[in-house]
């Protein structure tokens, strides 16, 4: 193959090609989630590929490093679509009235966000996720993680979701400055633990730090959650154990659901970005190097394009699940129709077809 042959058959760092058989199981996991989807009643959304930098800068916070920006030909500073969670609450800020919520949607498509900086193969993915808007409560949570839950069984995985509860830890450190809270999370999601003590002395009430200190590390089911909670000197106020109840209560549920397995508590989970206001949860899948599913509820997303209400949801990236579906999705057997004339060919190839069946001419 020529140097000039090479060139052509290129691609950028960080994107890929789906191909063939490969292509084929991912159109039939999309489309085996988006019925699934439209079964629960949520309807399909499709963003632009690109919009205005600034619109979103204040959203990104530690995230604009990852984002791809580009100048379009009146100047204006772009950004190709990182997280369509955002370019989606832009959509539904601007065209939904009160009239229309509660709203289900969902959606699937690429996204281009530098995630590891130690991977540069890895920039491009394939985002699919739902979002309920105009819900609050305990209910529109269940819902949500309940459709998650069928979605992993749609596509025979098992993922361990991480769940936790930024309102709870907001709660707990409501009387500390915002940039003080920032810090706590940025430790407690590097697990750095020696800093969060750092932090939190002389910072927050000594009662209540030994408390926090254990919660952020906690990991584990709900019965173990209460045990700890009951071993505690510290006794939370009745805001904080309203927070805490309602991450019971949902576990509680989940069980009832026979739906626990999937489901840890997981305190030291608190979002992956920075407009998220209550649960929080990612999940993980056996041999891969990060989470495939991200979700929470984020009630102030949609008030930052000028429409104030809840929404919660979660979004799956779906290539790092493929790799896990094995045999499944694969192509069916193909007949080919031979020795016949076109004619006769191409009936009985209509017949295979009819029954579901792929042919040949």
């Amino acid at each position: 193959m020529t140097e000039k042959n090479q060139r052509l058959l290129q691609i950028p760092q960080g994107t890929e090609i789906i191909y063939l058989e490969e292509a084929f199981k991912h159109q039939q996991a999309v489309s085996q989630i988006n019925n699934l989807f439209t079964s629960w009643g949520y309807l399909p959304v499709e963003t632009p590929l690109f919009d205005f930098f600034d619109i979103y800068q204040e959203l990104l916070s530690n995230k604009v490093k990852d984002v791809y920006r580009l100048v379009d030909r009146e100047g204006d500073l772009l950004m190709l679509r990182s997280d369509i969670t955002l370019f989606l609450a832009k959509q539904m800020g601007v065209m939904l009235s009160r009239a229309d919520l509660p709203k289900r949607v969902y959606y699937s498509g690429a996204i281009l966000r530098h995630q590891n900086r130690e991977d540069i193969s890895k920039n491009e993915f394939f985002q699919t996720g739902v979002e309920l808007i105009g819900k609050s409560g305990a209910d529109a949570d269940l819902e949500v993680l309940t459709l998650l839950v069928k979605t992993f069984e749609a596509l025979n995985v098992k993922p361990f979701v991480h769940i936790g509860s930024r309102d709870l830890i907001n709660t707990l450190l409501s009387a500390s400055p915002e940039d003080f809270t920032a810090s706590v999370f940025k430790a407690v999601k590097n697990r750095d633990f020696p800093l969060l003590k750092d932090l939190l002395d002389g910072n927050v009430s000594s009662k209540k730090i030994p408390f926090l200190m254990q919660l952020m590390r906690f990991i584990g089911s709900s019965a173990e959650f209460r045990n700890m909670l009951k071993n505690q000197p510290y006794k939370p106020s009745e805001i904080e154990m309203e927070k805490i109840e309602h991450l019971l209560s949902l576990m509680d549920t989940l069980e009832k659901l026979g739906m626990e397995q999937y489901f840890r508590i997981d305190m030291s989970e608190t979002g992956n970005q920075s407009y998220y206001t209550g649960i929080v949860f990612q999940g993980y899948l056996e041999g891969t190097d990060s989470a495939i599913v991200s979700g929470g509820r984020y009630d102030s997303l949609l008030e930052h394009f000028g429409f104030d209400t809840p929404s919660v949801g979660f979004s799956i990236l779906l290539r790092k699940v493929e790799e896990h579906l094995g045999s499944r999705f694969t192509l069916p057997d193909n007949t080919r129709i031979k020795g016949k004339d076109f004619v006769s060919a191409f009936m009985e190839a209509e017949k295979i077809r009819k029954e579901g069946g792929i042919a040949i001419l």
